[in-house]
């Protein structure tokens, strides 16, 4: 045993972290406020939409590339 007395680690209590501004929030908690839920809500939506359009324009292209393309 060493004569120096060590200090025990500090801990951090488990938690989450808000999925928009970051700020630390409580294990059940995905969002740390309502002013960031509505706007998380509004991000999902805006993802999903890209998605679907994106998607949507790969469709047409290879459609298009299968019926305008001589064989």
């Amino acid at each position: 045993m060493s004569k120096y007395r060590r200090e025990e680690p500090v801990t951090v209590p488990k938690h989450r972290h808000c999925s928009v501004c970051g700020t630390p929030t409580e294990l059940k908690q995905e969002y740390c406020s309502d002013k960031c839920r509505v706007s998380g809500k509004k991000i999902q939506r805006t993802k999903m939409r890209n998605i679907i359009v994106i998607t949507g324009l790969v469709f047409v292209f290879y459609i298009a590339f299968l019926l305008f393309v001589p064989k």
